[in-house]
């Protein structure tokens, strides 16, 4: 009964780090959650999200993921919190195929402290701290935000093949400090996602002469727990028609995208070992992870190429405590996720 109530207990969590189509839309339709600090209504994001250059300019190559965090317009009372940001990922939607494409993707995060209306471009170091796994976690405020970027910095995109683009990155609150109180509950921190087209790999900003924003999302509320944060730059009805890769919420075991090789993990609950199967369509270069349900990297079962055809992995449960664990199946060209139930 205790293993049962754990497992209740811990599923909404689960779910909560994963991301709707819905969500996907409404960070690019709805108002802001909240306002952030220091940006004049004036601006043109400072109320709502905006789409910007759905399309690159002509001639220009480059492009690069980027996310905002701020605090809340009426305040952050909160002192020992942080926010760990991870995993900003970047695809675009092929005119040729009508694919969605991965561009660039980083579990880290570079970035800097601007003033919050970015007036001059005056910035400083961040409060900024490498978290165990790779990510970065920061504090902003003081008249400050944290713009972020890509760690591997701006990537080529195929010129007259974009569609439109679709960015993508993940946050939640952590505690600054082991020894003082945790004040999670009070923090008021907001995030959004957006993107540039740059003219080369390696030219130097210009007063915005040589970049040009893709989108800026909604500006939601940073959580205790995972959640993403999302901007496509293509109106509701053609993302509904070509879904970007992302983890759908489901009350059924598969969490699987659209398109995406059904994982089978077999047996499932499982005590010892399982076995996690799917079907290769094409010769191709793969990762297969494991997550627990705060989103934590558990262990990687296989990163490289693989021919195409019946796979079947190997996974060794034994030594893991019992709970809901991901598993995470993904390409250049998919996203495919199952949850497995290990009972030790």
């Amino acid at each position: 009964m205790k293993k049962l109530f754990l497992i209740f207990f811990l599923l909404p969590l689960f779910i909560q780090a994963q991301t709707t189509l819905d969500e996907i839309i409404t960070d690019m339709t709805l108002p802001h959650e909240g306002r952030p600090h220091g940006v004049a209504t004036s601006i043109d994001w400072a109320l709502k999200p905006r789409v910007g250059a759905v399309v690159p300019p002509a001639g220009w190559n480059a492009a690069i993921a980027w996310g905002q965090l701020y605090e809340w317009i009426e305040g952050n009372p909160a002192t020992n919190t942080r926010v760990q940001i991870k995993d900003l990922e970047m695809y675009y939607l092929s005119k040729s195929d009508r694919k969605w494409h991965l561009l660039q993707k980083s579990v880290g995060v570079d970035g800097a402290a601007y003033v919050e209306d970015f007036a001059g471009d005056v910035n400083k170091p961040a409060d900024k701290r490498i978290e165990p796994d790779g990510s970065v976690s920061v504090k902003a405020g003081g008249g400050y935000n944290f713009h972020f970027w890509s760690k591997l910095g701006r990537v080529k995109y195929p010129v007259n093949d974009v569609a439109g683009i679709y960015t993508t990155v993940k946050a939640r609150l952590i505690v600054d400090k082991a020894d003082l109180p945790d004040d999670r509950a009070t923090a008021r921190y907001l995030m959004s996602a957006g993107g540039d087209w740059w003219q080369t790999l390696t030219v130097a900003w210009d007063q915005w002469k040589t970049n040009a924003d893709m989108g800026i999302s909604r500006f939601r509320f940073v959580t205790p727990e995972w959640k993403s944060f999302n901007m496509c730059s293509l109106p509701s009805d053609t993302i509904r028609k070509n879904p970007p890769p992302f983890l759908a919420v489901s009350t059924a075991t598969n969490l699987i995208r659209k398109d995406s090789p059904e994982l089978i993990i077999c047996p499932n609950p499982a005590s010892s070992t399982t076995q996690i199967n799917f079907f290769q369509e094409n010769d191709n270069s793969l990762n297969l992870s494991v997550f627990d349900v705060y989103g934590r990297k558990i262990e990687t079962l296989l990163h490289g190429s693989i021919s195409s055809g019946k796979k079947s992995i190997p996974w060794n449960t034994s030594g893991l405590p019992s709970g809901t664990y991901l598993i995470r199946l993904e390409n250049s060209e998919y996203v495919a996720t199952n949850r497995c139930q290990v009972i030790n």
